[in-house]
């Protein structure tokens, strides 16, 4: 089990170089062909999804724990037919009710969709595949009991758990989404799907209890609209 865990990890730390590299050379083509054409779109984003990821901590409470989160994000978008950048400033999400200790999730990320259908076909299509990568920012906020060694001192007249502390991680994540562009003329309207799969590369936390805590299996799933002026 533990040399597939291994091997299933640097798997995935290869898609994510290749993917990296992938994008770039992209970027630097469509930058070439397009002779740096301007930027097409610029709007806001909202969008509603889920996250889910799994903890290791040497706290019993919750290693192993696996945590579901529910919420929303708002952000900016701007680029051309084959580029869209994302940066997403402020997303919500809390643990849902069959979580045992509470987790909440602050995320803000920039994100990079890059269209290959539209960039082969060189034309609009209403229906369309993008692939995603991109960096991010999270702050998690643990609540609980767990932490308190005199079962005396817990207050259990209120029903909020006190925080505990905050574990801060840059993660990178790459994924795949749907996107339907409604007719329009000079505005533009895209609603869309996607699925992304994250792995976090630096961790830190305001809390020496929390020093050996990480996060494994981190996933998230989104739906939305993106809307603004199309030049």
């Amino acid at each position: 089990m533990i040399i597939k865990s291994r091997i299933r990890e640097k798997g995935i730390n290869a898609l994510m170089i290749l993917f990296l590299f992938f994008g770039t050379g992209i970027y630097s083509c469509t930058v070439q062909a397009q002779s740096l054409s301007p930027v097409k779109y610029m709007g806001f984003e909202v969008s509603f999804g889920v996250r889910s990821f799994a903890i290791n901590s040497n706290i019993a409470a919750i290693n192993k724990m696996a945590v579901v989160e529910e919420g929303a994000s708002l952000g900016v978008i701007f680029g051309n037919d084959y580029l869209k950048a994302k940066v997403r400033a402020a997303g919500f999400y809390y643990s849902s009710s069959k979580v045992p200790h509470t987790v909440d999730l602050f995320e803000s990320e920039g994100l990079l969709n890059f269209y290959p259908m539209k960039y082969l076909l060189k034309r609009e299509l209403p229906f369309d595949v993008y692939l995603l990568g991109g960096i991010g920012m999270d702050n998690l906020k643990f609540y609980g009991n767990y932490l308190t060694e005199d079962p005396g001192k817990i207050n259990y007249s209120t029903t909020k758990e006190p925080y505990l502390g905050k574990l801060s991680q840059i993660n990178a994540s790459v994924g795949v989404g749907f996107e339907y562009q409604l007719p329009m003329a000079n505005d533009f309207v895209h609603l869309f799907a996607e699925a992304k799969y994250g792995k976090p590369v630096r961790s830190s936390s305001n809390n020496d209890s929390f020093q050996g805590t990480s996060v494994v299996n981190f996933t998230s799933i989104s739906a939305g609209v993106s809307f603004g002026l199309h030049k």
